[in-house]
């Protein structure tokens, strides 16, 4: 049976224990972390968590969410589970340096980076967007 990867996303007030409910949660349901980042802002003391996962069904990864929605609203969290190969709208904005804008434009090309881009802007003339796109 082929594996699901997916993205869940949150964000909510900062507490101990949050790192530790959301991975049981995704074990106790069959999910299997792959990346794991977090985050807290000391200033408005909320806590921000991405993380990818794999799941071995649609079955699983449906009742993960469903297990996961109450752990959610008791932590008062905003979050959201898409699975990774979803296409995601971007704008790229560009330094004088047009080297990153050249790799994100290959690796879109060559479908690495699931996203359609919107639009490209940058503060330093049409020469340097033009020659990435078309180099």
């Amino acid at each position: 049976m082929p594996r699901r990867t997916v993205i869940l996303t949150l964000s909510c007030p900062d507490k101990p224990g949050l790192v530790a409910g959301v991975a049981r949660l995704l074990a106790d349901n069959g999910g299997n972390i792959l990346e794991a980042e977090q985050f807290n802002d000391t200033e408005t003391q909320q806590f921000f968590m991405r993380v990818v996962a794999e799941f071995p069904g649609e079955a699983m990864r449906a009742g993960f969410a469903a297990a996961f929605a109450p752990f959610a609203a008791e932590h008062r969290m905003d979050w959201r589970l898409r699975d990774s190969a979803e296409r995601r709208k971007v704008l790229i904005l560009v330094s004088k340096f047009d080297h990153c804008l050249g790799d994100l434009l290959y690796r879109t090309r060559i479908g690495e980076l699931p996203m359609d881009i919107a639009g490209i802007v940058s503060n330093h003339g049409e020469d340097t967007v033009a020659m990435s796109l078309n180099g």
